[in-house]
């Protein structure tokens, strides 16, 4: 029996010797296959991430060729001054939003922000307490679809608004109250 034991560790000890070399040379080779390949990844990467600046770069096109600069009135109801329907009047200037929410004959409250991929990004400055709060209103697109530019676009919509054709005299004024404000507080 003492000598079945002992020789299970001589068997084992020389198992080891036996293969030591070519698992060396295999952690050895795979260690070098990895090191060649990170190059590779890291250009793939850089293309990568070409490619999502790229397509960025389209949807920021995309985005303001959807909703190019020009002055907009939506509201929650389709026919324009109808009391209880809140609306919202603004000009888009480079992405850049300036506006306000507004209910007829009733106060409005200005805000400013961006146009996003997915929403209009707005601060809103609540009239009474003069405090910013953060808001957004989701973009919509409708199921039709124009080409312009070889780029298919969509027309846009907001989410719980009608886009109205024509602004009121009070439209304007609230308007040009709001940008007034806006430049005091960029």
């Amino acid at each position: 029996m003492l000598s079945l034991t002992n020789r299970f560790p001589q068997t084992s000890q020389s198992l080891w010797n036996r293969f030591e070399k070519p698992f060396t040379a295999l952690f050895l080779t795979l260690g070098l296959a990895a090191a060649a390949l990170a190059p590779a990844h890291g250009l793939e990467a850089s293309r990568l991430t070409q490619a999502s600046a790229a397509t960025v770069a389209r949807l920021e096109g995309a985005i303001s060729q959807r909703f190019p600069n020009g002055v907009y009135l939506y509201g929650q109801s389709q026919q324009p001054d109808q009391i209880g329907s809140a609306y919202m009047v603004f000009e888009v200037t480079e992405n850049q939003v300036v506006g306000a929410f507004y209910m007829p004959h009733s106060s409005f409250d200005c805000f400013y922000g961006e146009v996003q991929a997915q929403e209009l990004a707005l601060n809103v400055i609540d009239s009474y307490e003069q405090t910013v709060h953060p808001y957004s209103v989701a973009l919509q697109t409708n199921a039709s679809v124009a080409a312009t530019g070889g780029e298919a676009i969509a027309p846009l919509n907001l989410e719980g608004f009608h886009q109205l054709s024509a602004l009121s005299e009070n439209d304007q004024r609230i308007l040009n109250t709001c940008k007034i404000g806006s430049e005091r507080v960029n």
